[in-house]
């Protein structure tokens, strides 16, 4: 749940043809829209202007909404040509706070060069452009900004941008999708499962539903970290990735330095162990350094199954795009961790209400009418999409394999529980699963990593071929020439034997 590439970076329909008709606009018709008054009064565009072609972006409309009475904003960008009479709702990330535009790295390209409408919300607060203050979440002692954040700012966005849509095209959009990664992807679930009338298509990737477990997850880690002697330096980093792969690299019949199928690697760490436990070079793993590793990979079930959490796969041990991105210490970050930052601002402001909060001393025992309160708000777990698939509803759900953020064994959980819930039959018409192995949180990684899951689910809405109908091919964007089949869980890319190792059609689906 990387915000917006971590603070964008600590801060910084189908592939058909546009509609012939699809009207154009002029920079005066864009400029109108100033002042405008949304909802009745709940809304009010604070600024309209004209956005020049940016390479892929389209020259747009781009307009800032801001609410009446509470902090939300949303942005809109509306093709000044070519609009294909549909809207894109791209969820935000992390803890939200600002306005992500539509060129994220795990954002569908097909948003711009299919020139849908879009919308983005900053989740119903302002953020701090300090990226320590930042991850304090201070915005959540409000209570109003609390609900917006926690479930319901893109609904109570939607609304008002589908009238400013009318009002600048004459019509209102003929089909509406959403796609998310990370907390975007969490708000995706809430879509599906609370506002079910909301879309027609949502693409949630890693989707940080299970809330609870996600920060109690990371809590646990860090402190392991923190511990003396638990960290991992360079050295024992690759000593672990490597005895990793050696025992699990091949299952997918491929030496390629990639787990297609982590949930077959049995690997256990302990056979790394120092003599006695205790740390005697970069040749072997400590005690300390164990409990490590059990903290980011052991499953954990608390209060009765009140907090519960998965754990994260091995493979990435090593990696900027694996562990190393939210596990593992970065001087950038006061030479704290990823989830050591997010579950500090989250224990303090989401559930102890305290800023002075020793999070050291922190024992979910402790605070379980808290937990319960803030589950009811944040949680996004809930497996029944009955109502979403009653509508035609369809959804997408995406993670990588190596991402240390939202696990992919929750999502693949998740989906488990839908299926349990609705029946193999009827989850097949409304959700499918979608694995990238080598990846990381939302994207990058030795992996395939770019796939355009919105015009896939044009597709399936529109004419009714699911996903895993479509052959979909992800690709590795540094070098574009590697590809991979994305393949529908709980099958998996497996090498056929012979053919280029850097060709889609040299694996197949398989559920060996």
């Amino acid at each position: 749940m990387r915000y917006s590439l971590t603070l964008a970076l600590l801060l910084a329909a189908t592939g058909s043809a546009h509609a012939a008709d699809a009207p154009r606009r002029t920079e005066a018709e864009c400029t109108a829209l100033a002042n405008r008054v949304l909802g009745y009064g709940v809304a009010q565009v604070a600024s309209a202007k004209l956005t020049a072609e940016d390479g892929p972006s389209p020259a747009a409309c781009t307009v800032q909404v801001h609410f009446t009475e509470s902090e939300l904003k949303f942005e809109a960008r509306l093709p000044m040509t070519g609009w294909n009479g549909k809207l894109a709702f791209l969820g935000g990330g992390g803890f939200d706070g600002v306005i992500s535009p539509p060129t994220m790295p795990y954002v569908s390209p097909s948003v711009l060069a299919d020139r849908y409408a879009t919308m983005t919300t900053n989740g119903g607060h302002d953020a701090s452009r300090n990226p320590l203050t930042y991850f304090n979440a201070d915005f959540a002692y409000d209570a109003a900004k609390l609900v917006d954040f926690t479930y319901q700012s893109e609904h109570r966005a939607l609304p008002a941008g589908k009238e400013l849509i009318q009002a600048f095209y004459g019509s209102v959009p003929t089909r509406s999708y959403f796609e998310g990664c990370s907390m975007g992807g969490h708000d995706a679930l809430i879509e599906a499962q609370r506002y079910p009338g909301d879309f027609d298509g949502i693409v949630a990737r890693a989707p940080a539903g299970n809330v609870l477990g996600l920060f109690e997850r990371f809590h646990r880690t860090a402190m392991a970290v923190d511990a003396k002697g638990g960290s991992l330096n360079d050295a024992k980093q690759t000593l672990l990735a490597k005895a990793v792969l050696a025992q699990c690299d091949k299952l997918d019949g491929i030496e390629d330095g990639i787990l297609a199928k982590p949930s077959a690697c049995n690997f256990d760490a302990r056979k790394l162990r120092c003599p006695d436990g205790k740390d005697t070079g970069d040749t072997c793993l400590s005690d300390a350094q164990l409990a490590t590793i059990e903290a980011v990979t052991a499953k954990l079930s608390l209060l009765d199954g009140l907090v519960t959490h998965e754990g994260f796969f091995f493979g990435g041990e090593n990696s900027e795009k694996g562990w190393g991105e939210y596990i593992w210490p970065q001087l950038a970050l006061l030479n704290n961790s990823m989830h050591g930052l997010f579950s500090q601002g989250f224990l303090r402001a989401f559930v102890m209400r305290d800023a002075d909060f020793d999070v050291k001393k922190w024992k979910a025992e402790s605070a379980v009418p808290q937990l319960k309160t803030i589950k009811a708000l944040f949680q996004a777990d809930d497996p029944d999409l009955s109502k979403f698939a009653a509508r035609g509803g369809k959804l997408i759900l995406w993670n990588g394999m190596t991402d240390v953020s939202v696990s992919p064994k929750e999502t693949a959980l998740y989906y488990d529980r839908v299926v349990k819930t609705m029946g193999q039959a009827d989850a097949d018409k409304t959700v499918e699963l979608f694995f990238a192995p080598g990846v990381g949180h939302c994207f990058g990684g030795p992996g395939a990593d770019q796939v355009d899951l919105l015009r896939a689910m044009a597709q399936w809405v529109e004419q009714g071929t699911r996903p895993s109908q479509q052959s979909l091919i992800a690709k590795h964007v540094p070098t574009p020439a590697a590809t991979r089949p994305l393949c529908k869980y709980p099958s998996y890319a497996r090498y056929g034997g012979s053919g280029d190792v850097n060709d889609a059609a040299s694996f197949r689906c398989s559920t060996d």
